[in-house]
């Protein structure tokens, strides 16, 4: 299992792979595991693909 500074820092990896996204938009917190997002993004779309980027994380 991952730790939470682990799976943090592949979060923010797999954000800032993400075309549409701009990751310093997105703030990524982890805490016992489990993942929160935080910030604005102007639409749907980028709010979604920073969803599936993050879940594409084990």
């Amino acid at each position: 299992m991952k730790t939470n500074e682990n799976l943090q820092k592949d979060v923010q990896d797999a954000l800032k792979y993400e075309q549409l996204l701009h990751a310093a938009e997105i703030g990524v917190t982890v805490h016992d595991g489990i993942v929160t997002l935080t910030g604005t993004v102007d639409n749907y779309i980028k709010k979604a693909e920073a969803e599936n980027a993050t879940k594409k994380v084990a």
